[in-house]
C-alpha cells in the first residue's frame, strides 16, 4: 500500500476560495424580506453563502437568529461571524442547544411524534421575536421546528433563509423526499426566491464521481428522481446531479483497502503522521461509523501513542468548535462531521455500514451517511474494511464504473 496520502501531490489544487460566484452572489443579495431558499449539492458552498447573507441583512435587522443541526457547523459558522465582526447581533448555535435554552426542548422529544409537536405552543407562548432567521443542514431540521420558528419570526420581515441537500438526509424526513411535498405545507412560500446550487467546488472530480456513483441506486430505492438544475425546476422531491470542476483534480484515485480491524488503528495513525509530514498545514478526517465508538477511541489511543495532536470527541458538547482551519486531525462518527471538510478523509470500517433491503428509509440513511462522509474529504479518500459485504461490494462497482457527470469548467 506504501504511503495512503501525500499532501504535496495535491496542495497546489488545494481549494482557496471564499470569493462566490455570480449564482451564489445573487442568493446572497436576495431581499432582506420574505421566505427564501437555497438547495444545493455537497461541496457548492451553501453555508458559506448562508454565513454571506448575515453580512447583508444585518445592516438592516439587529435580531438574528443562524441554526444548525450539528455542533461542528455551528462552531465554524460562530468562528467565521467572529472573525468578520458582526456576531454582536447575532444567536447562533445548533437547534437542540437554542431550543433547550429557551423553550425548554429536551431531544429526547426527536422521536416522540407528540411531544415533538409540543414546541410550536412553547415558541407560541414565548416572548422570543426574530428579525430574520437563517437554517443550516434544513433536510435534518423536523416540521415542528419549523412552524415553531415561524411563531418567534418577526410578521413584519418574515426573514427566513435556509438551504439544504436531500441527499444527505442521514436523520430522517423521509416524508420530504417524496415528489408531492412542498414547504408551502408548513407554511412556508419560497416561490420566486429559491436557488439551486449544482456546482461542486468542495471535492476533486475523482471523489465526486465515485461518491455520486455510490449514492445513485440508495436514491433509486427511495424513489428520489434525479434531474440535472435546468430539469428540476420546483419540484423539491428531485436531487439535483452535480458538477464537477475539472480543475480540482489531482489525478488522485480514491483508494479501498483491506486491513484487518486488530491493524487497522496502528496504521491509521501511522498514515496520518506520514500524511503531516508531507505537508503539516493539512487537515484530515478520521471518520467511523456513528455506532462504533470503540473503534473511534483505539484510533485516538494510536494517534496519541505517535504524539500526533487530534481531537476525538467524547461527546456532543465537545464538538461545539471550529474544526475547519488547518492544521487539524479529528476522529469522530461521519454523521457528527456532516458540513465539515477535510483536505483528506480516511474511512475506517466501512463494513461496519450495513443494507436494510426490508426498510428502505433506514437503508437510505445509512447510504447518505456514507454518501456524505465521502464528501467531507476535498483532495484525498481512503476507505479501509475488515469484512467485504454488501456494502464493500457497491463501493468497490463504484470504483470501476464510468465517470458520468459534467464538468463545469
Amino acid at each position: 500500500m506504501g504511503q495512503w496520502i501525500d499532501f504535496q501531490k495535491t496542495v497546489n489544487q488545494r481549494l482557496l476560495r471564499e470569493d462566490l460566484d455570480k449564482e451564489q452572489t445573487k442568493v446572497k443579495n436576495m431581499k432582506t424580506k420574505g421566505h427564501s431558499l437555497v438547495r444545493g449539492i455537497a461541496g457548492s458552498g451553501k453555508s458559506l453563502v448562508l454565513r454571506n447573507r448575515v453580512e447583508t441583512i444585518i445592516e438592516e435587522f439587529d435580531n438574528i437568529l443562524i441554526l444548525s443541526y450539528n455542533r461542528f457547523m455551528s462552531g465554524w459558522l460562530k468562528s467565521k461571524l467572529r472573525e468578520k465582526n458582526i456576531s454582536r447581533k447575532v444567536t447562533c448555535n445548533t437547534f437542540h442547544s437554542w431550543a433547550y435554552r429557551n423553550l425548554n426542548y429536551d431531544y429526547k422529544f426527536d422521536s416522540n411524534d407528540e411531544l415533538r409537536t409540543q414546541i410550536i405552543d412553547f415558541a407560541k407562548n414565548s416572548d422570543l421575536k426574530y428579525q430574520a432567521i437563517l437554517v443550516d443542514e434544513a433536510q435534518d431540521f423536523y416540521d415542528e421546528w419549523f412552524r415553531a420558528l415561524l411563531e418567534i419570526l418577526d410578521d413584519d420581515t418574515k426573514s427566513l433563509f435556509f438551504v439544504y441537500d436531500n441527499t444527505q438526509s442521514v436523520y430522517g424526513q423521509s416524508h420530504r423526499r417524496k415528489q408531492d411535498w412542498t414547504w408551502r405545507k408548513l407554511g412556508i412560500d419560497v416561490v420566486g426566491r429559491s436557488q439551486i446550487f449544482d456546482v461542486n467546488y468542495r471535492n476533486s472530480p475523482e471523489i465526486l464521481e465515485l461518491a455520486w456513483e455510490f449514492i445513485l441506486g440508495a436514491l433509486s430505492e427511495v424513489n428520489m428522481k434525479v434531474s440535472k438544475k435546468e430539469q428540476a425546476g420546483g419540484r423539491i422531491g428531485d436531487i439535483i446531479q452535480p458538477k464537477k470542476k475539472n480543475s480540482r483534480s489531482s489525478n488522485i484515485k480514491p483508494a479501498l483497502w483491506q486491513i484487518s480491524d486488530e491493524a487497522m488503528p496502528a496504521k491509521i495513525a501511522q498514515q496520518v503522521k506520514l500524511a503531516l509530514s508531507s505537508h503539516k498545514e493539512s487537515s484530515i478526517g478520521v471518520l467511523v461509523h456513528p455506532q462504533n465508538w470503540r473503534l473511534k477511541n483505539i484510533i485516538s489511543t494510536e494517534l496519541s501513542k505517535l504524539n500526533i495532536e487530534h481531537h476525538a470527541p467524547k461527546g456532543s458538547t465537545d464538538r461545539d468548535m471550529n474544526v475547519v482551519d488547518r492544521p487539524f486531525v479529528i476522529v469522530d462518527s461521519w454523521n457528527a462531521l456532516k458540513g465539515v471538510e477535510f483536505d483528506a478523509v480516511i474511512i475506517a470500517g466501512l463494513d461496519e455500514a450495513n443494507e436494510y433491503p426490508d426498510d428502505l428509509d433506514k437503508d437510505f440513511q445509512e447510504k447518505a451517511g456514507i454518501y456524505t462522509a465521502m464528501t467531507r474529504a476535498r483532495d484525498h479518500l481512503v476507505m479501509l474494511y475488515d469484512s467485504k459485504n454488501s456494502i464493500v461490494d457497491i463501493m468497490e462497482n463504484a470504483l470501476n464504473a464510468p465517470e458520468q457527470l459534467e464538468s463545469e469548467d
